[in-house]
This record gives C-alpha cells, sequence and structure tokens, in this order.
C-alpha cells in the first residue's frame, strides 16, 4: 500500500475453556475485557458468570436447582408437548415415554443422588406458575399497548394497556401470539372466485409468531427482567434480555447460535422453530412481500439486550411520494429513493439499514449511500463503524406537491420478484401475453406497437381504454406496459384523483388486492360482475 509494505495479524479467538483471559496484576474483576464495536470494555460482572459457566461446558438451561421436584412439573404443559410433538412426527418415539422418561429423553430433569430433578430448562418450559413465580418472578412476557409513537410521551393511564404473563413457554406463547395478533388491524379482500372474504393481518403471521419465538427461545434467562413487547401506532418493538450471539450484520444468513440449547432443541421438536437460521430470513421475505420495511436489529452487549422494530406502515405510500417529487431531477433509483424515505421517517439511516432495505452487500450500500452523499441529498456523521447519514434540514421542511408524479427511475428488482411470486410460475413474457390476450385485438396491436416513451396525454388514453375492459392491478398494468408497479401506481392514482378511473376496493386504497377500472355507460357491465 503506497509502497510500503503492510502485515496482517490474525490472533484466534480463545477456547471457551481458557476464559476469562485477563490482566494478572488487575485481577479478574478489574482486568477482563471484551471487544464492543471497536473498544475495549471492562467485563461485567454477568459477562464473567457467564465465561465461568462456559468454561465447565454447561449451558445456564442444564442448571438443577436442587430444591424442586417433579411436583414442580406442569402435567398441562407436558400434554400440550405430546401433542405439537405429534403433530410435527405422529410416530416419535418419546411419545411413548412416561412423563418422567420423556422429561429426561429432553434433557429436562437430572438424577441427582437417584432423584430426578428439574433443570432450569425443564421449568421453563414446563414449571407450574407457583415454581416460576417463586424462581423466576422477574422472567414474564409483558405486551403493552401505547396509544401513540413514544414511550411515556402521555401520563394519562388510558393511553396505554398492558397484559402480563408468566406461565410455561409451551402454554405461553399461543397466549403471547394472540395478545400480538388481535392488535394487528386487518385488511379486507374477495378473492376471485370466493363468495367469502378473506382477512390479512398487516403484518403476516408467521412474522409475528417467528420474532416471538426467537425471543423467549434465545433471551438470558440469568438476567431478571422480562420480554417486553410494546405496540406503538406506527410499530411493534421487541425489547429482549441477552444481546445477539450472531453478528447482526450476520442475522439471516445460514447457521444458527443457541444461547439455550434445550430449550431451542425443545422448541424445534414442536416445530415452534427451527435451528438452520432461516427464520429471520424468512421474517425480511414476509415483510417485504407485505410492503413494509424489513425488521430492524438493534443488539448491544454493554446493555445486553436485543430490539426487534417492526413497522406498520408502508414505506412508499402517497406522503412519501409527494415528498420525493423535490428530487426528480437527480435521477434517483428505487432503491435510492427508499433509503431517502427510511432516513426521513426515522431520522437517520446506516449501512445496516441500507442493508436491509435493498438486500445489498456491505461495500455496494456503501457506494450507494455515498452516492447521495455526493449529491447533497445526505449529511455524513462519521463514527468509524456507527457511521450514519441524516437528510439536511432543507430537504426535510419542503412542501409536499399537490401532483402525485414523481420522476423517479423505478429499478425496483424486489417489486418485480413481487410480481414473479403473485403470478407463480412462469416468465414475465408469457404472463405479459396471457394479459394481452385479455385485450381486443385491435387494443393488443396498439400497446405492442407504443415506443419507449410516451407522452402524457397518450398515456392516460391507453390506460382508460384497459381498465375500460376490465379491472387490472396495478403490476398487471405495468406488466403491460413494460414497466413496474411502482409506476403504475403513481400514474394510476393520479387518474383516480382525477375521477376518470375508480378502485375496486374503495375503502381500502392501499389494500394489495386493489385494481383499478373505468366506469362504463348505462346498459355496459359494471364493477359489481368483476368482483
Amino acid at each position: 500500500m503506497q509502497d510500503k509494505t503492510v502485515i496482517g495479524v490474525y490472533v484466534p479467538e480463545s477456547e471457551p475453556g481458557d476464559k476469562p483471559i485477563y490482566m494478572r496484576k488487575q485481577g479478574m474483576n478489574k482486568g477482563t475485557y471484551i471487544m464492543v464495536g471497536a473498544t475495549d470494555q471492562v467485563c461485567t460482572e454477568g459477562e464473567l458468570v457467564r465465561f465461568l459457566q462456559k468454561k465447565h461446558a454447561r449451558p445456564y438451561d442444564e442448571t438443577v436447582l436442587p430444591q424442586t421436584s417433579l411436583s414442580d412439573i406442569d402435567p398441562k404443559a407436558i400434554q400440550e408437548y405430546r401433542k405439537l410433538r405429534k403433530k410435527k412426527t405422529p410416530h416419535a418415539s418419546e411419545l411413548d415415554y412416561s412423563d418422567e422418561d420423556l422429561l429426561n429423553a429432553l434433557h429436562c430433569v437430572d438424577i441427582i443422588d437417584g432423584v430426578p430433578k428439574p433443570t432450569v430448562a425443564g421449568l421453563i418450559l414446563f414449571g407450574t406458575d407457583a415454581v416460576l413465580r417463586r424462581y423466576f418472578s422477574m422472567m414474564r412476557f409483558d405486551y403493552v399497548r401505547v396509544k401513540g409513537r413514544d414511550w411515556g410521551g402521555s401520563r394519562d393511564e388510558s393511553s396505554y394497556y398492558s397484559i402480563e404473563l408468566r406461565e410455561s413457554l409451551l402454554t405461553l406463547l399461543p397466549k403471547a401470539e394472540a395478545a400480538i395478533m388481535d392488535d394487528i388491524e386487518r385488511e379486507l379482500s374477495f378473492p376471485p372466485g370466493r363468495l367469502t372474504r378473506e382477512e390479512n393481518p398487516v403484518i403476516p403471521y408467521d412474522v409475528i409468531r417467528e420474532i416471538l419465538v426467537n425471543a423467549v427461545m434465545h433471551r438470558d434467562y440469568q438476567t431478571p427482567s422480562p420480554t417486553l413487547v410494546i405496540r406503538f401506532t406506527d410499530r411493534i418493538e421487541f425489547h429482549n434480555p441477552g444481546y445477539s450471539l450472531k453478528p447482526i450484520d450476520k442475522i439471516g444468513t445460514p447457521g444458527s447460535t443457541a444461547r439455550n440449547q434445550t430449550i431451542a432443541s425443545v422448541l424445534n421438536e414442536t416445530e415452534y422453530a427451527e435451528n438452520k437460521g432461516s427464520g429471520i430470513a424468512k421474517v425480511q421475505r414476509k415483510m417485504v412481500e407485505a410492503q413494509l420495511p424489513p425488521p430492524m436489529f438493534d443488539s448491544s452487549k454493554t446493555e445486553n439486550t436485543f430490539v426487534v422494530t417492526l413497522s406498520l406502515h408502508q414505506l412508499m405510500d402517497e406522503t412519501a411520494l409527494r415528498w420525493l417529487n423535490q428530487f426528480h431531477d437527480f435521477g434517483l433509483s428505487g432503491d435510492e429513493a427508499r433509503i431517502l424515505v427510511y432516513a426521513k421517517q426515522y431520522g437517520s439511516v446506516s449501512n445496516e439499514n441500507c442493508r436491509n432495505l435493498t438486500s445489498y452487500d456491505t461495500a455496494k450500500s456503501s457506494s450507494l449511500l455515498t452516492r447521495l452523499r455526493s449529491m447533497g441529498i445526505l449529511n455524513q456523521h462519521s463514527h468509524g463503524s456507527a457511521t450514519y447519514y441524516t437528510i439536511p434540514e432543507n430537504y426535510l421542511e419542503s412542501e409536499p406537491e399537490n401532483s402525485l408524479v414523481t420522476q423517479i427511475r423505478t429499478q425496483d428488482t424486489q417489486m418485480q420478484n413481487e410480481q414473479n411470486s403473485q403470478s407463480g410460475s412462469g416468465s414475465e413474457s408469457d404472463e405479459r401475453e396471457i394479459l394481452l390476450q385479455s385485450l381486443p385485438q385491435t387494443l393488443q396491436k396498439e400497446i405492442l406497437s407504443l415506443g419507449q416513451r410516451m407522452t402524457p396525454e397518450k398515456r392516460e388514453e391507453m390506460l382508460l381504454k384497459v381498465c375500460r375492459i376490465h379491472p387490472f392491478t396495478a403490476a398487471e398494468v405495468g406488466l403491460l406496459f413494460g414497466n413496474t408497479r411502482h409506476w403504475a401506481k403513481i400514474v394510476l392514482r393520479e387518474l383516480v384523483h382525477s375521477n376518470k378511473i375508480c378502485l375496486t376496493i374503495p375503502d381500502k386504497p392501499k389494500s394489495k388486492n386493489q385494481a383499478y377500472y373505468v366506469l362504463r355507460d348505462a346498459g355496459q357491465r359494471n364493477i359489481s360482475e368483476w368482483k
């Protein structure tokens, strides 16, 4: 580098049995350091305890509590395990075991002086309410509903309510899921060919289930604090004791690291959880499919906490599109537009946020942020690995224009993937051919003869002709005209606002099942015949 020799030194991590390694003169309590980001920090008492436990190679959830007995195990929890296990593997051999043999096979009891004693995992998974209150009184599940966007923003007690659950995990999980899902809004739709409506939660059920199960499975049960879920107006936050054992930038990649091996194993056998590291990748995919921002992860070793934030609002809504009008001269891509909207909504954006939003790697995310900074649209705040970017005040203060038109190039591969997933198999050309066949031949030829660019007048004329035949979704319109769903939504909304095109679901304008049509003259078929 610059004609000079560079020496790289790799120091492998010590084995668990060799830790903690400390400065002899300072002693173990003051001379043990851990890496937190790019800094060395003195080990906390809790960290030292964990090092010493790993030194003896016995996970905390396998620890035996001598004062407990099999009478502290709840038969209903064992029954729930048998039911879930049979559903996943009907002929599993352990289903024929007695309750005591089953607990022993699951490593949930240990034999001490010939007497079976429950382990921490056994009590957390199968314990009675009484034993959990006695030994794990603070290890609850708390759900809090807040009216507003800020914690403690109002002193009015009616502005929030809470639910506290303290029971064995196998009976707690269904109740915790129900508490969260009951507060999530539903979108109503009438699928083609069906007489009954469908209710789909704004955040997919699989997302809530996966995040919740990960919370109770990977939390630090040595820390006396609850798993806390807070439902704000615009988001849901999952606060969990226990930092992530997997680096934040590796979350969602293959492979799993379990803090509580026995608990993780039992939940895996009941199909509540998987142990391949694919759960978070599934969450990220489901959020994108629901047109929501990907989940945000925050892990702190110093505070020993892990937080997951799920947004309840679509990133690219009408307000965001109006705000983006001021950047039309910059020729932004769809990914760049999303980064700006994210930075505006959340106050800042980092490389990690960029990776979550775009699925780019670190280098490509850095290039995207650098480009936006070079254009003066983002300000950089350098803090090493904690560098973040904000939007300049002059752009934040800009009032949205009335027009919904935004001339942003939408190079949006995620939207194209969404089209593919909605239409099943087959190439885009095949899908377009099917859509064309639903139109009169004269209109087919007219569409195929269109050039790359259309005047606004010609575009409006063609859209009205197409939507007069029968209702089309934005994805279908984009495919017909060789463009994206994002482009179609913008131009169709213009026509909706000018009362030239109608919505099939007028009370839910942002519904993912929304379609657009032109109201027909008297005597012709109307929208009720197309539903």
